[in-house]
């Protein structure tokens, strides 16, 4: 049975890919090289002798929610004697792990709970230096949590298991409505003022200095239609994603559309976690869903010829 398992993980030439495992294998490895990507500053950032001190971040919150140096003291009232910076990478290190197995499905459900707790105490203890995708990044583990597991998985290929297919409807429609909710009010933010409309807030966006993008058109006379017009076309695609992303003949339209504008966002604005995130959470909720399975069938075939494979060679 384990040889079957295997042989049916590594190959899926046939089989339907499906979105809840593409979205746990995206966000597991997004978390890993989003914290890649900080590593050298760690020390910076988290250690004993960071820019801004551990004690003095932890002192600006309400204690709900534990950061490192509350469960560094913790440990310590227990009578267990470890250096902070020694804690903060064995931290570090426990949630690459826990990010590991969410990456491979191998138990799942603990791993992804202990994967969204540690990020949590991690970006609370490194506050000032979050912005919008750590947020997105701590919701996107979360619906690790919830989401039913996938086929294509470690847990699958050593025990198979049924899918609750209506969990799994309920799952998509959650993340396909966090999604509509988001770009309407970002969209709906956006056109009650009127820098959009005339083209300042893109002609910021690409050209002020607090932004590094991979292509830079501060050094570019642009006419200034052009500002106006991704200004107004930016405006249509957040307001009216709810509408056309969920009309079959207009979702890869605008699906297309809302990917090339987060491309534009890595490329122009250098803000490559978040835009990544929000592509990764695009196709997830509406593309990989709606793929054709028209191999379904044979899928199924070619497991059962599988099988008699196997108990023949037995």
């Amino acid at each position: 049975m384990l040889k079957i398992g295997i042989m049916k993980f590594f190959n899926n030439s046939v089989s339907e890919i499906e979105w809840n495992s593409f979205f746990r294998i995206s966000i597991a490895l997004y978390c890993l090289l989003n914290l890649f990507s900080f590593w050298a500053d760690i020390p910076n950032i988290l250690l004993e002798n960071a820019f801004i001190k551990p004690e003095v971040i932890d002192l600006v919150f309400d204690g709900y929610s534990p950061t490192l140096v509350d469960l560094h003291h913790y440990l310590t009232n227990l009578g267990i004697t470890l250096a902070f910076d020694d804690f903060v990478y064995l931290v570090i290190y426990i949630y690459i792990f826990m990010l590991g197995l969410l990456l491979l499905g191998a138990f799942t459900r603990v791993a992804a709970i202990a994967s969204f707790i540690l990020q949590i105490i991690i970006l609370k203890s490194m506050n000032y230096y979050l912005y919008g995708a750590d947020y997105f990044a701590s919701m996107a583990l979360f619906y690790c949590i919830i989401f039913p597991k996938g086929k294509f998985s470690l847990d699958y290929m050593i025990k198979e298991f049924q899918i609750n297919q209506s969990s799994l409807k309920w799952s998509l429609l959650l993340l396909q409505a966090h999604l509509c909710v988001i770009y309407f009010f970002s969209g709906l933010d956006k056109g009650l003022g009127i820098n959009w409309y005339n083209g300042e807030s893109v002609w910021r966006a690409v050209s002020g200095h607090n932004y590094n993008g991979l292509i830079s058109l501060a050094d570019y006379d642009l006419p200034n239609f052009i500002y106006i017009s991704i200004g107004i076309l930016t405006l249509i695609t957040e307001t009216f994603y709810p509408v056309f992303i969920n009309y079959s003949k207009t979702r890869k339209l605008w699906l297309t559309l809302t990917i090339s504008m987060h491309v534009s966002i890595i490329l122009f604005m250098g803000l490559y976690f978040f835009g990544t995130l929000m592509i990764i959470l695009n196709v997830a909720a509406y593309y990989i869903p709606y793929l054709k399975k028209d191999n379904s069938n044979a899928s199924s075939e070619y497991e059962k010829d599988l099988e008699n494979q196997l108990a023949y060679e037995k």
